[in-house]
């Protein structure tokens, strides 16, 4: 139940970090039957996180591996970028999350991270006008507590984004709401005025919280369940009335809102696009110094940089990034 993105569809949701463990040591068995990736297209690395001694990653898509006699087996962690990467393999076998959270599931794969994000270019609501109601108690929550950050202009005093927090960082439910378009105007550097209207609403669960949601998505195959009854479960902007407040009638935008997230289905936004983190980097640091040095070599009728980029020695790393780069999606699937 894939949705495209439309002007009818102003709401996108996607799901935008796992991490899923098994109890095993074969991790060739997670690489090719879980994740359906021909491990010669992976770079293995000495180091791990999390407490785990080594790492096999194609980019963001990575595989955490313990030592033998260590009961944490073998840990597959994509963050929001690697969610978007592992799509592509997944259209390519015309599967979707569901299929792979079946799989995860029949291998006996607990879930201790699910992150689900969904994005608001319609614009329900505003988040600065939305922490104003919760400072005025015009938010019931489940939650004992809700944190924010914001930024602002020294130059004009204009308002840069606001985020808002609800519940704990240490929970199992942990919700935030932020202004997007202004991170992504302080990103890329671009006039407040310029950006477009986007919110962006993340569902971060962990634990029992993360597979209970999985089981449930699986079930329901939609994002009924997790948008609505963890997200209003959890909180409910409300207007004030002269009865008590518990008996407060949800606010007309928040019910809007609530109406429509129930219409949610998971979306698929495959990206093939490996290693542009290292390919900015390059654009960003080395690009200038790599035209200076091309100027010169005009001005002087010389090579130099041709030189040094023919004589470079590619390391295994690179040669791998380069393979991955170069092959089709279908060609690495197994």
């Amino acid at each position: 139940m894939n949705r495209i993105e439309s002007a009818e569809n102003p709401l996108i949701s996607m799901v935008d970090y796992i991490r899923v463990s098994f109890k095993t040591h074969d991790v060739d068995d997670i690489i090719e039957n879980i994740l359906h990736i021909s491990k010669d297209f992976m770079t293995e690395k000495q180091t791990g996180f999390y407490g785990y001694v080594g790492t096999w990653e194609m980019d963001m898509i990575k595989v955490f591996y313990s030592a033998e006699g260590d009961d944490r087996g073998t840990l597959v962690e994509f963050s929001g970028k690697g969610c978007r990467q592992f799509e592509s393999f997944l259209d390519c076998r015309k599967k979707t999350w569901f299929d792979f959270f079946q799989e995860c599931l029949d291998r006996k794969g607990k879930f201790t991270r699910l992150d689900l994000a969904i994005d608001d270019k319609k614009t329900y609501f505003s988040i600065p006008e939305l922490l104003q109601k919760a400072q005025q108690g015009e938010c019931i929550s489940r939650f004992r507590k809700s944190d924010y950050n914001g930024s602002f202009s020294l130059n004009d005093g204009l308002l840069g984004g606001t985020t808002m927090y609800f519940g704990s960082k240490k929970s199992e439910a942990y919700l935030c709401f932020y202004q997007k378009g202004h991170e992504q105007a302080e990103k890329y550097n671009i006039p407040y005025e310029e950006i477009e209207d986007w919110n962006r609403y993340e569902i971060r669960l962990k634990n029992d919280r993360a597979q209970t949601a999985v089981c449930e998505l699986i079930k329901e195959r939609d994002l009924t369940y997790i948008a609505l009854q963890i997200i209003n479960n959890y909180i409910k902007f409300v207007d004030p009335t002269e009865r008590e407040r518990r008996f407060w009638e949800p606010s007309e935008f928040w019910s809007r809102f609530v109406g429509d997230v129930g219409k949610l289905s998971l979306y698929m936004k495959p990206e093939n696009d490996f290693y542009e983190k290292s390919r900015n980097w390059l654009k960003n640091s080395c690009a200038p110094t790599m035209k200076m040095i091309l100027e010169a070599d005009k001005a002087l009728g010389e090579n130099d940089l041709s030189d040094m980029i023919l004589n470079a020695k590619l390391q295994d790393k690179h040669e791998k990034m380069l393979e991955t780069f170069l092959t089709p999606i279908h060609e690495m699937v197994v």
